[in-house]
């Protein structure tokens, strides 16, 4: 269940305008050796340079700076670590914008454009070191429209781990027997679906017949080793529905029982999930392609024992979060937040990440400061004008600060509905715009 190890290149410069051609092709050569087409190279590298150079105007001269740049067969990922006193991230927002009209503006510009390069950022600060990744995936075409040749029956099933052309036939399949809203964006393009398996970061089976006619996949990842997400069961053959989805489950049950992981969080359950083998964590609401509202369950399952942890919350959370462990039967110490005259950041900073197709974005903090309230709406406002409305927010409670978007959360219109273990730091709370329309 561990991924191979990845390769990793890794650069240290001084902050120093002269190593700006340095630090640029480094990026660039990386990216083109670990699979990244032209454009998408170009974009990492953009953002690279945008980033160097913010960090030449506004940081300290001549500190050390590392560059790491990490090939994840389906993505590359560059860090920079460095030490700067006034590293302004509220650039990444989705909401933010270049003002040529004010001086102050010019500086956040490249980050700005940093920010749009790239799929993914996170951003960390500690002991006055920053650490800034970004994250570029490959691009893979859409499936074509052509008719998917529908399942076999198959006979004496087997369970086994899928040939690349096997993966995509599946993800074809997938695509022709499930609605949209039920295939996870990452799944949706049979050849990532083959990069991602191989590259040790997902495991899959198949269920297939001595014919090598395909009946059913799984595809499980896994999360810093802590726990184990599962997608599907899917299947094709709908004649041996409910035995070809509890083979699937008991097969994989199988191969991570000893994995080390703590549990199994199945967030895209399908309607053959043999439930028997999950506990239900809660539900949310869901959009179908055809518009109607759905309600999706999450499904949980211990590996090892729950033997407990610490975890943060704001008080307006307290009662929910008790209620829920006490439904679950998990032992948690919730420590509660205070505010004592502490200075605050004065800006927030949140991630976005958007399922177009569905009309689906999470919401992830970066960035906790005293405008998270506006933020927030002003986050909500745009999502909505780009017909988005399905709207969802995370929140680590192994992370203390996460737990203060806690009151604009809720003075935004969202509300929590699920507690995931093991799925952050600490467990995460999925919370949801409430919509009076989506009260199903």
């Amino acid at each position: 269940m561990t991924s191979p190890n990845k390769t990793v290149f890794s650069l240290t410069v001084q902050v120093n305008p002269a190593f700006l051609p340095v630090v640029t092709a480094f990026i660039e050569k990386s990216s083109r050796a670990f699979g990244l087409g032209e454009s998408e190279a170009l974009s990492l590298t953009l953002a690279a340079e945008e980033i160097f150079s913010y960090l030449c105007s506004t940081g300290r001269l001549n500190e050390a700076l590392s560059v790491t740049c990490t090939g994840g067969g389906y993505y590359v990922q560059e860090e920079f670590r460095f030490r700067a006193e006034h590293f302004n991230v509220k650039a990444f927002n989705l909401t933010a914008s270049a003002s040529p009209d004010e001086d102050a503006d010019w500086l956040q510009t490249g980050l700005l454009i940093a920010s749009r390069m790239v799929d993914r950022f996170q951003f960390f600060q500690e002991d006055g070191t920053s650490r800034l990744l970004l994250r570029k995936e490959k691009y893979y075409p859409e499936p074509d429209d052509s008719p998917v040749a529908s399942a076999q029956p198959l006979r004496n099933i087997a369970i086994r781990p899928p040939d690349p052309e096997e993966l995509k036939v599946a993800s074809h399949l997938i695509a022709g027997n499930y609605p949209l809203h039920w295939i996870p964006q990452r799944l949706r393009f049979p050849g990532k679906l083959v990069d991602m398996v191989q590259s040790g970061d997902f495991g899959a089976a198949v269920a297939a017949d001595t014919s090598g006619h395909l009946g059913g996949l799984v595809v499980w990842h896994m999360h810093e080793n802590k726990l184990i997400g599962l997608y599907g069961p899917y299947v094709f053959d709908r004649t041996k529905s409910s035995d070809i989805s509890r083979e699937l489950i008991e097969s994989f049950i199988g191969i991570v029982a000893k994995s080390g992981a703590i549990g199994i969080l199945n967030r895209y359950p399908t309607p053959e999930i043999p439930t028997e083998y999950f506990e239900v964590l809660g539900s949310f609401t869901v959009r179908a392609p055809s518009g109607d509202l759905v309600q999706s369950e999450a499904y949980y399952r211990h590996l090892e024992e729950d033997l407990g942890m610490a975890v943060w919350s704001h008080p307006l959370l307290e009662g929910f979060l008790r209620e829920q462990y006490e439904k679950l039967f998990f032992a948690r110490d919730i420590q509660l937040i205070t505010s004592e005259g502490e200075t605050s950041s004065p800006f927030s900073v949140l991630s976005a990440h958007v399922d177009r197709k569905v009309g689906r974005v999470t919401l992830r903090p970066v960035w906790w400061g005293n405008d998270a309230e506006e933020n927030l709406a002003d986050h909500v406002r745009i999502l909505k004008q780009e017909n988005i409305p399905q709207i969802f927010f995370e929140m680590d409670l192994g992370r203390s600060w996460h737990s203060r978007f806690t009151p604009g959360l809720f003075s935004t219109g969202f509300e929590p509905r699920l507690v995931l273990p093991y799925a952050g730091t600490g467990d995460l709370v999925m919370f949801q715009l409430r919509d009076d329309e989506a009260q199903v």
